[in-house]
């Protein structure tokens, strides 16, 4: 049933995120999902929420609200709903979550070499930092220096700014490592 939950306030939030704001002339929380879908705005979401009934959906919603996630107000007879500071980064941690580093169909021999030195005072990130590589899939070669042989630039930037350590992240793309062949071995791959 949690689960449920979840899954059901997620979609409600990622609805409302991409809209940016929502200004309904309809009363009740059920009113934005239709008006989300009428306005294109998350169809693919808005289908995932048909399978729940109306007092789910509610509910979530209320929850939502009372979690600050989202604000709801009125404003000449219409109801503006809005995602919050809090839900904002709420989205982040979903994104967090559902991130996978896409693999190019060829290798192009490069190793994406990540360096990091946080201070012991921030070492809570620097343990979500570091767990979050590995579940990326990549492989450490000393304490803070780990490897990964795909383009990664993107997601790696999300991780410095989500965990707050782009000041002790460096990212370096080498084409050698003396330890490559280990590395090809680990990574499924042949020298190109």
């Amino acid at each position: 049933m949690k689960a449920k939950r979840s899954e059901i306030a997620k979609t409600i939030l990622k609805i409302v995120a991409t809209a940016g704001m929502l200004a309904i002339p309809v009363a009740g929380p059920l009113g934005v999902m239709i008006f989300s879908e009428e306005l294109g705005l998350g169809k693919f979401e808005f289908q995932r929420l048909k399978k729940y009934n109306r007092r789910q959906i509610e509910q979530s919603f209320r929850n939502l609200e009372k979690q600050n996630l989202i604000s709801v107000s009125n404003h000449a007879g219409k109801t503006i709903v809005e995602v919050t500071k809090n839900g904002h980064q709420r989205l982040l941690s979903y994104n967090l979550d559902e991130m996978v580093i896409s693999k190019p169909r060829r290798w192009d021999g490069k190793w994406r070499v990540v360096i990091f030195d946080v201070p012991e005072k921030f070492s809570a990130a620097r343990k979500f930092f570091r767990g979050k590589l590995k579940e990326l899939g990549f492989t450490s070669i000393q304490k803070s220096v780990w490897v990964y042989p795909y383009p990664c630039e993107d997601e790696l930037d999300f991780l410095k700014e989500i965990y707050e350590v782009r000041s002790f992240v460096r990212m370096i793309i080498a084409e050698n490592i003396d330890i490559q062949k280990d590395l090809l071995e680990k990574f499924n791959l042949r020298k190109v």
